[in-house]
């Protein structure tokens, strides 16, 4: 029996704060609240015997931003668990030594983590929208330009080099990706920086929680600063490109060794003691240090999770009962090698008999837009509850009545009128190719009417004539489970009494944590860009392809950089610390600033530039404002205050989220240091049918 080790989640998200004495573990599940932990890691259990949530304790003592920790764990799995189970210190496990063919059985005495995290965005090409997505061109500018020398951009690199942990003994529980923390690594940081300088990118605390070995890995601090010095210094001047910026975001991977005290072989006690074994596990995982969710608990319209399981349905088989080759089912064998991936991708297509369950698969996408009333002011968007811009609206966005599923006994009438509402909510919603398309036309009962294309929110590329792409839309997945939904083709597994078959818990983890990152639009996009929709950075569904080597101090630079493809980076082989942020803005604070809203030119499809005063087009722009993520980056959101008659908090009026701070350059400077000040904006009702999302501010700082 072959047992198989993994560390999930695939792919982890750690969170910046400014604390530098708490710190919680970041959510785990789409839309929850993150946990509480102790500074040594240590939970605690709720009434419910889940684990203790934070709930308006976001900040320290001082009023600074808890960091939210990243948390790994090791799965093993075998012919009789392809489950999998997680591992617990203590245990007996049989292992296959591969060289030898021996099979082990042992107890697991230790876990001993590596993780390795860099940021490389001062040394990459400059963010220009869609320009880079599927290759650079030669003359694509590089970020710093003025800088030549090779051997200088390779200091344009923060690299801490890797640390390492382990559990057994207190002494080696935590390390810090620190400067000057990590003897024998060529680290490089940056010199001191205005207004904040960068000497660390976090740290790694190994665990023990309910008996498991875990990992947690913290980001940094949230310093961002300019290495330039003069009377005009620090500025900003683009919302993803500024030379001599630099900011403590950052990823790169994470591995795992477990230690074994051998106690048989092959069935049978050894005659002599056998040396403990260390064997790596099978499948790393890959972490992600963001900026904070300041709405833990509100789902953007197209979270990460989305955008990647799309990906991994159509171009990695998956799930091949959704998408695939006929007989459309998971028991053939998947497809591994190159060319039968190719072959794969040739002939798979969607089932269209594939029925998807309505409260888990369709609801959650409908009710996104709802939501965004507590992050915005719905009245400026589209002159109210989006729901209610469909045609015919007027309290026909029901989940009870959406939930209705095609039945034999049902009315002729009826059945035709669900069939309407169901058409009528798909019909609003933007299709493949019509990303520069404001509106949509569909058919009412009377007449076409065009709408607003749904989502009205911005896309990959509003600003230049490079590939445009204006407005957002759903995945592919997405929308063909809203239109198997619209045709009657759904199973409403409440009233069937249908019990859905769950995730592993490794796979929750992978697609729980990965639902409460944006997804889109990536314009450069939040935690991440457009890097994650790219299939070749993924070994296998939801795993990044680690590069087989890697050397510390020596992280690999483009090819324009060293003028040759020796030795460059190749996304081919694989990724190193710092390949998946160095995409994003540069510092991150800018775009975070300015993706609020955004005045596109819909005068015409093909152009988001036009010039009216140029001869031969004297055409008046056409000009609409629109939202990029209000639930990532809130817009307008309620106050709360106390109300000591009730004891609970209350909304009070609408208010901008982030002050007076402004959409410009300047407003991005400012926003360097006063992200650290915003509020989080969370759930203050008690009411599960009724949430209420207000803004809670971090308490007075001490003077």
């Amino acid at each position: 029996m072959t047992t198989r080790f993994k560390i999930h989640p695939a792919i982890g998200i750690a969170r910046l704060g400014n604390s530098p004495t708490e710190f919680c573990i970041s959510p785990e599940a789409p839309g929850e609240l993150p946990i509480a932990c102790d500074q040594d890691g240590n939970t605690q259990a709720d009434p419910q015997h889940g684990e203790q949530r934070l709930n308006q304790d976001f900040w320290d003592k001082e009023g600074r931003i808890k960091r939210q920790a990243a948390r790994f764990r090791i799965y093993a799995y075998s012919d009789a668990n392809s489950s999998g189970q997680e591992l617990s210190i203590g245990q007996e496990l049989d292992v296959l030594m591969q060289k030898t063919g021996q099979i082990l059985t042992g107890t697991l005495v230790d876990i001993n983590w590596t993780a390795y995290i860099a940021n490389k965005k001062a040394t990459w090409y400059q963010f220009q929208e869609t320009n880079g997505e599927h290759g650079y061109a030669p003359d694509h500018p590089l970020r710093n330009a003025e800088m030549t020398d090779v051997d200088l951009r390779q200091n344009l690199i923060i690299d801490p080099g890797p640390q390492s942990v382990s559990i057994v003994d207190p002494d080696q529980r935590r390390a810090a990706f620190a400067k000057g923390g990590n003897p024998g690594y060529a680290q490089s940081f940056p010199p001191r920086l205005q207004p904040n300088s960068i000497d660390t990118l976090g740290e790694l605390l190994a665990v023990e929680q309910d008996g498991h070995g875990r990992l947690l890995v913290l980001g940094g601090y949230g310093n961002s600063g300019s290495v330039k010095k003069d009377l005009s210094q620090p500025h900003i001047s683009s919302f993803a490109n500024n030379d001599g910026w630099f900011d403590d975001t950052s990823d790169g991977y994470v591995t795992a060794t477990l230690q074994i005290h051998v106690t048989k072989v092959n069935g049978k006690v050894p005659s002599v003691p056998y040396s403990d074994q260390f064997i790596p596990v099978d499948e790393s995982a890959w972490v992600i240090v963001g900026y904070p969710r300041y709405a833990p608990q509100l789902q953007d319209m197209i979270t990460l999770n989305d955008a990647v399981y799309d990906v991994m349905l159509r171009e990695l088989a998956y799930n091949n009962c959704i998408y695939g080759v006929p007989p459309f089912d998971n028991a053939q064998k998947p497809p591994t090698t190159p060319s039968e991936l190719k072959l794969w991708r040739e002939q798979a297509v969607w089932n269209q008999n594939y029925y998807p369950y309505f409260w888990r698969d369709i609801w959650p996408i409908l009710q996104r837009p709802e939501n965004y009333q507590w992050v915005l002011d719905f009245d400026s968007f589209t002159g109210g509850d989006p729901h209610n811009t469909t045609p015919g609206g007027g309290g026909n966005f029901d989940p009870e009545l959406l939930s209705i599923a095609p039945y034999h006994d049902q009315e002729p009438t009826e059945r035709a009128y669900l069939h309407q509402r169901r058409r009528l909510i798909y019909g609003v919603l933007r299709q493949p190719g019509e990303e520069n398309q404001y509106t949509r036309a569909i058919t009412r009962s009377l007449s076409n009417q065009p709408i607003i294309g749904m989502p009205d929110l911005c896309g990959d590329n509003p600003i230049s004539n490079v590939a445009p792409s204006k407005f957002l839309r759903l995945t592919d997945t997405m929308l063909f489970m809203l239109k198997q939904w619209a045709e009657g083709k759904f199973i409403n597994e409440r009233k069937e009494g249908i019990s859905s078959k769950p995730l592993s818990e490794g796979e929750a983890l992978d697609q729980g944590v990965l639902s409460n990152l944006l997804g889109g639009a990536f314009c450069p996009g939040g935690e991440v860009s457009w890097i994650l929709r790219n299939p070749a950075i993924y070994a296998k569904p939801y795993r990044i392809r680690q590069r087989a080597v890697i050397t510390p101090g020596a992280l690999r630079l483009s090819a324009k950089e060293l003028g040759t493809l020796e030795g460059a980076y190749d996304i081919a082989l694989g990724l190193e610390p710092g390949d998946i942020t160095k995409y994003d803005a540069l510092p991150w604070q800018a775009d975070f600033n300015e993706c609020s809203t955004q005045d596109i030119d819909i005068t015409y499809e093909d152009w988001n530039s036009i010039y009216p005063t140029s001869v031969g087009d004297p055409v008046a722009p056409i000009i609409q404002s629109i939202f990029w993520w209000p639930t990532h980056r809130p817009m307008m959101v309620f106050d709360t205050q106390w109300n000591p008659q009730d004891k609970q908090l209350e909304l009070t009026g609408q208010v901008q989220w982030s002050g007076n701070i402004p959409q410009s350059n300047t407003g991005d400077l400012q926003m360097v240091t006063a992200w650290a000040d915003l509020g989080f904006i969370v759930n203050i009702s008690s009411d599960p049918g009724s949430p209420q999302f207000g803004q809670i501010k971090p308490p007075v700082k001490n003077s």
